[in-house]
């Protein structure tokens, strides 16, 4: 049975769409845009195997089918986010995100992976800037030093974004070391908050980002480096993921008063 739903796009489709409610033959074909003699073969195998049924000219889940669709949908858009871009998955570190959410990392959802730009080698990436920008509240956690984040943070909590940053013990050391004014005027901001993650032997995520309407995260590959690829998703479900992510490491970490 899993072989005949997940080796075949046109069956796993037309499965997801009944998941919706009975429909017909017409409202199908539509929906799918394949034609109706390469769909029905296909219908025809669902229906032996009873996920089916067909009567008066409308296809239905059967209760079995009902059963199966709904607990194949999380395993599907699961391989979905795997499948998308399977060599940058490949070599990532997984280990950083805690097992909760590795079994939820379906609802990560349509996600976009940022490339780094050539134009701007050495700069922030811009689509990840702007996006922040554009924010009244934003959420990081990072654990690798960018000369040109200090700047941003800061700008932000000017700008009245209600900032919580939470930082690794090397990256706020380097802060405070080469950059000790913005982070003394970063202090000081009601409508900011800095935590430090202190000794803790624990594998991390290069960056994790929340604002209002998008989630990002970059992760380390299996050398250790981050190559400045990030994952990006503007969907409601992965935003309340990427929360949790940086709860997590905010949770464990120390405030700064």
């Amino acid at each position: 049975m899993l072989d005949l739903i997940l080796f075949s796009e046109k069956r796993k489709d037309f499965l997801l769409l009944l998941i919706e409610g009975p429909k017909d033959i017409e409202e199908i074909l539509e929906k799918l845009q394949v034609p109706r003699t390469a769909l029905l073969p296909q219908i025809k195998k669902l229906k032996e195997e009873g996920l089916v049924i067909h009567e008066e000219g409308i296809y239905r889940l059967s209760a079995i089918g009902e059963i199966v669709v709904e607990k194949m949908q999380p395993l599907i858009r699961t391989l979905s986010v795997f499948e998308k871009n399977e060599e940058f998955w490949a070599d990532r570190k997984l280990a950083p995100i805690p097992h909760h959410l590795v079994n939820r990392i379906n609802e990560i959802g349509n996600y976009r992976l940022i490339e780094p730009d050539l134009s701007h080698t050495f700069d922030l990436n811009p689509e990840f800037v702007k996006n922040l920008s554009n924010s009244t509240y934003v959420h990081m956690f990072y654990s690798y030093f960018h000369p040109q984040l200090p700047d941003l943070v800061l700008n932000l909590a000017r700008k009245g974004v209600e900032m919580s940053l939470v930082l690794s013990e090397a990256v706020y050391s380097r802060l405070m070391k080469n950059f000790k004014e913005i982070g003394n005027e970063f202090l000081k901001m009601k409508n900011s908050s800095l935590y430090i993650m202190e000794k803790i032997e624990l594998e991390v995520p290069a960056l994790i980002a929340i604002s209002n309407d998008i989630m990002t995260i970059g992760l380390f590959n299996e050398n250790g480096r981050f190559d400045r690829q990030y994952v990006i998703s503007f969907e409601p479900q992965a935003i309340i993921w990427g929360q949790e992510f940086f709860e997590y490491y905010r949770d464990m970490s120390r405030e700064i008063i």
